[in-house]
């Protein structure tokens, strides 16, 4: 069983057991910690195997927040908002300090002064989102401005947890913290975190739940795979790329040999990579009766998504 089969048939069970989240006598009241690689799919695994089998969850990036204040507004307002419908959420700017916008849309509807307001905001966040069994994700934990200390972010993660019994995972690459936060880091992730969970999946795996999102012909499958570990490469965001781009360019051209297609993966790799590009360029060889496309690449900053597609 790989690590991602492994990790998703613990956290959410399989075949009629309960996994860990979903077992609220285990999980209420605890603080998880998914740690990988930048790249490995982490925030793919989450939202795409684990958060479809939750009742009920929130999700929050900590990329660029600069204070404990907008961390704690955020949950507060998705908190309040898991219960809206679509539509409702549309009328909410998506710009700015998203609770200061829920307050002046609701108080003058339902005659509030901000105050009363703000209660009932918080009174909707304890009982209906978190409270006995709720789950809070925190994604890209690593990413938080420096100007989030890292003691207050573990407290009030912690007093979340503890007050409302609610579930915490945090997904993070804990490889990256350094010096003297690298030390005060271990030291909070002991009293605080509960289980600690080791995001490893290799080519296959990582590529697999991918291929999966898209409807492409199996044929391509192990062509597209084979050109990806020619390169040693492991980042599902590039996975991603290639597929997104790979699909929308079989649909206007069926007809690919299967060195064509490792050509068109290997193009798009190194463009993502180094921002090298390849034309194709026929060769003729009368004497073999046949003529080739061969590649020859040149640097160029265009978008490659257009350049093939459209070409």
């Amino acid at each position: 069983m790989s690590n991602i089969e492994k990790l998703k048939e613990y956290l959410v069970g399989s075949d009629g057991r309960k996994g860990y989240l979903l077992d609220d006598k285990l999980s209420n009241g605890k603080v998880i910690m998914l740690s990988g690689a930048w790249g490995s799919g982490k925030t793919h695994f989450w939202k795409n195997e684990i958060e479809p089998k939750l009742d009920k969850s929130i999700y929050i990036s900590l990329y660029g927040k600069t204070s404990l204040r907008e961390i704690e507004n955020e949950v507060l307002s998705k908190s309040f908002l898991i219960d809206f419908s679509d539509e409702d959420i549309k009328n909410i700017s998506i710009f700015g300090n998203i609770a200061k916008n829920i307050v002046s849309i609701m108080a003058p509807k339902i005659g509030e002064k901000l105050e009363e307001t703000k209660t009932s905001l918080v009174n909707n966040f304890g009982k209906n989102a978190l409270q006995n069994g709720g789950l809070l994700c925190f994604d890209d934990f690593e990413r938080k401005s420096k100007d989030v200390d890292l003691n207050d972010l573990f407290g009030f993660i912690t007093q979340l947890a503890l007050n409302f019994k609610c579930k915490i995972v945090l997904i993070l690459n804990s490889d990256v913290f350094e010096g003297k936060e690298k030390k005060l880091f271990a030291d909070l992730k002991e009293k605080s975190v509960s289980k600690f969970f080791k995001f490893n999946p290799n080519s296959e795996n990582l590529f697999e739940i991918i291929f999966n999102k898209y409807t492409l012909d199996e044929k391509h499958k192990m062509i597209i795979l084979n050109a990806i570990n020619e390169f040693g490469l492991l980042n599902a965001r590039i996975y991603e790329n290639i597929l997104e781009n790979f699909q929308e360019y079989i649909e206007k051209n069926p007809v690919m040999t299967n060195q064509e297609v490792r050509y068109f993966v290997l193009t798009l790799i190194n463009f993502n990579l180094l921002h090298i590009v390849f034309k194709f360029y026929d060769y003729s060889y009368p004497f073999l009766g046949n003529s080739f496309k061969l590649p020859t690449f040149f640097i160029d900053q265009k978008d490659l998504s257009v350049n093939l597609v459209n070409s």
